[in-house]
Parts: structure tokens; sequence; C-alpha cells
């Protein structure tokens, strides 16, 4: 049956026409837009760091209204063209990038790649100390540490670059802070401690001298000068050295003055030391604490030095028969027998023998005296020796131990009893011949104080049986 089209019909036909030609015609219009992937910075990255993404779109017969950003790894991960994201799990993500227009059209993804890492943590220090935490001046502290995870680990003020774990003495001058720092890919990581070093305000004891002794001789100091004393004690802060002194009394500078960190000290001064300058010599050592205060000064002691011997001179009287008694006797009344000599070199004097016998016992109580005189008679040094046993004939020594110095010239031995007890008597032997020593000449005393040159005078042109030893030196 056909149906009649009415006008009221047919104009909703054409209604609904006109809106679906509108539709489709507006769709064959809208172009979709283009998204772009600018940045994704650092696109490698450890996990927890900052990623910085950076696109844009372009749509060319509208707007762009959204965007969104994907990960293969954790889905949506941002909705604006650029973002900034710390979340970003482990793993290789593909991420995707759109952007949809003011008509509701999307994009095609355009894509990137993001490397995210496992992270690698800080180093962790688990200690650092210092034992003893506070040190005397001079004392010695002892650092200990131990780190994971470091690639290095450093200590400052001079300690350095160390192993993960470990110790190591330090001895600070002053309170001191130390600054470890470990170190890897991660970033740095420090730790202090700090050492007080305490101040010392008591000086340390004095030194006690050993050797030499006082009045000791050393040798020429062209062989070594030795000193040695007792350890200075100073419980605060330790003995850091001490100071030797030595000079001669007078000079204006001391030939050894000398830090040392032990209790002795040996040296060779050099050089030599002539005879006018071998004695009054002094010595002394104070000692320091490791907080630089210094002890008193020790006791100064004295010494000499050896003469420096370059030879010996000897002068010689030793044949003939005559004889001369002296000593104490009621028929000879001689009291001490007596020769002069000559010195051609200069040097130490150091023995005058005579030949003497006894005709009656003596004992220790005869004390036979030994004159060394000048030119002038002047008694320069005395020697003596005691009484020996009667019929007992020899020569007779005495010592002058090198303390006279003689130059070239005239000089004169003297010989006495300084006590005549009656009947100890001695012969003093020589030559009657005066040839045997032209130089020289005897000389007696007969009474009086034979200790008085004008007591003695030159007897008969003879001489005694006499040696002299001279070690010749500067």
């Amino acid at each position: 049956m056909k149906r009649k089209l009415t006008d009221k019909r047919i104009a909703a036909l054409l209604f609904l026409s006109l809106i679906m030609a509108t539709v489709i015609a507006g769709c064959a219009l809208n172009q979709a837009p283009t998204a772009y992937i600018d940045s994704i910075v650092p696109d490698e990255v450890a996990q927890g760091e900052a990623v910085a993404f950076t696109g844009h779109g372009i749509d060319t017969d509208g707007t762009l209204v959204a965007y969104r950003w994907t990960s293969s790894v954790d889905g949506e991960i941002g909705t604006s063209a650029s973002f900034t994201t710390s979340s970003l799990s482990v793993g290789s993500h593909t991420v995707s990038f759109r952007a949809q227009d003011n008509n509701g059209a999307w994009s095609a993804n355009v894509t990137a790649t993001v490397i995210v890492t496992e992270a690698i943590p800080e180093p962790v220090i688990l200690s650092f100390d210092a034992d003893p935490g506070a040190i005397n001046p001079g004392g010695t502290s002892t650092l200990g540490w131990e780190v994971t995870g470091a690639a290095t680990v450093h200590i400052d003020q001079g300690v350095g670059d160390v192993a993960l774990s470990g110790t190591g003495d330090v001895s600070p001058g002053e309170t001191t802070i130390y600054t470890l720092t470990a170190t890897n890919e991660a970033g740095s990581v420090n730790a202090t401690v700090q050492i007080t070093v305490q101040e010392d305000t008591t000086p340390p004891s004095t030194p006690v001298l050993t050797s030499p002794a006082e009045g000791a001789t050393l040798p020429q100091p062209s062989e070594a000068w030795s000193f040695d004393w007792n350890d200075s004690s100073d419980p605060e802060s330790g003995i850091a050295g001490y100071q030797i002194y030595v000079i001669r009394e007078g000079a204006g500078s001391p030939v050894i003055n000398a830090s040392v960190t032990d209790s002795e000290y040996s040296g060779i001064v050099g050089g030599q030391i002539t005879h006018g300058y071998l004695d009054n010599w002094t010595w002394k050592v104070r000692a320091q604490n490791n907080a630089g205060l210094w002890s008193s000064w020790s006791a100064i002691r004295t010494f000499s030095v050896e003469p420096k011997i370059t030879g010996i001179l000897m002068i010689s009287q030793t044949e003939g028969t005559a004889s001369a008694w002296f000593g104490a006797s009621p028929s000879y009344v001689n009291v001490g027998q007596g020769q002069r000599f000559q010195v051609t070199e200069a040097g130490f004097f150091h023995q005058f023998q005579i030949y003497l016998t006894s005709s009656s016992s003596s004992n220790s109580g005869d004390i036979i005296v030994c004159d060394l005189r000048d030119a002038d008679g002047s008694v320069l040094q005395s020697s003596s020796i005691h009484g020996f046993t009667a019929g007992n004939g020899g020569w007779q020594i005495f010592n002058f131990n090198l303390e006279t110095y003689v130059t070239p010239g005239t000089y004169y031995c003297t010989c006495y009893v300084s006590n005549p007890i009656e009947g100890h008597n001695y012969g003093c032997h020589g030559n009657s011949d005066d040839a045997s020593y032209p130089d020289g000449t005897r000389y007696v005393v007969n009474g009086g104080n034979p200790e008085d040159w004008s007591a003695w005078h030159s007897s008969e042109d003879w001489d005694l049986f006499f040696k002299v030893i001279i070690k010749t030196g500067p």
C-alpha cells in the first residue's frame, strides 16, 4: 500500500538530511594533530634521579587541549607537554607521547627510550674516633675508622688517603679537628673527630750529670768528646730533648751548643787546644718538654783537656862516680841537691829523675821534694816521694803530670828533704867532670829554708845524675 508523503513528513526528512550532511562535512574537514618529543634529559639515570620530559604538538586546524605520556613499565607518567619526575621504576622504558586537539582527535604516538638503573647508595661511615681524645703536648692519639661502600676514603690534616678501615697514630701540636671524607659515584659523606691537646705549664725535671766526672780530663778535640746525664722526667707532656752547652771560662762563645733527643752527646769538635787553654772547661745540660718548657740548667761541671803531644824531649847526664849526701846529719849539713839544665823545645814537663841511695833506714815519714824552678829560681811546680829502704839505690821518679808548660831556656830542679829526720841520709850521685853536661851546674843548700831560692848556691863544677822528660807540643 502506498503511503502518501505529507508536507510535515517531508519537512522532517529534509531537516534530518541537513544534520547528517553537516556532521559528515565536519568529520571530513578536521585534521588530527602531530606530536613531537623534544627532549628527555637525561635518558639514562639511576633510580630516584630526576628526568625532565619536554614535548609539543601541532594542530593545523584547531588547538591542542591535552597531552599524554606513557611508560611501557609504569603506565601513564605525565599529562602536560613538559614535566619532571623522579619516580620512574628500574628498567628500560619505552616512553610514548601524544597530543589531542579541540575536536577530540589524538595524534599518533611518538616514542623514545629511557633507561633507569639501580641507584648507588652513598658511602656509610660506620665509625670514626680518636683514642684518647685528649693528649698532653707531644703525646699520641690513635685514629680509628670503618667505612662501607666508598671508592675512596681521605682524612685531612696530613693523614691522606686511607683504606676502608684501619687505625693511624697522630701527634697534633695543638687541638685539632680531623675530617674523614668517604666518596663514591653517589657522592661524599663526612665525619669529624677532635683531639684536644692539653696545656702543660710545668717544666721538666733538671738533668743530673753523670760523665765525665768533675775535674776529668778529656782528649784533644780532634777526638770525640762524650757526655752523659740522667734522663729528665715530665709526666704531662714528656721530654722532647736536651741542650748541652760546653764552653771554656772566659770564652765568648761555646764550642758545643747542641740539641739532642737522648740523654747523651758525643761529637768531634775538631782542631787543637794549646797549652794555655787546657783548663777551666765547663759543661751543663737542660731539658725541654713537648710543650716547649725548659728545665733549669744542671749543675756545672769542669774538666781539662789533655795536652797535644807531638814528641818527647829527653835531657840527661848519667855517667860518673861522685856522690854527695843530703838530708840530716851531725857531720854533714847539706840539706838538698839541685841541677841547672837547658830546655831546647817547648812542651809539657813530665818527669824529673834523680839517682838516689840511702845509708840508713828510712820510712814514709821522709818526704823528698823535687821542685821545678824557672831561670829566676821561682818554683813552677813541686813533686814528692817518700823515703825508701836503706841501701837501696836507683832512679827515683818525680812525676809532674804534664801540668807545667815550659819554653826553651834555663831551668832548675832542686831536691831536698822537707822534714829532715836525724840519721836519715841520702846520697845524690853525679859526675865531677863538668864536660858530661856542659850546660848544667850542681846547686846545693846548706841549712836554712830550701824552699827559698836565696838559700841555694852553685857548688863544685860537676853535675848530678839526672833525667828530664818533656813531652813536646803546642
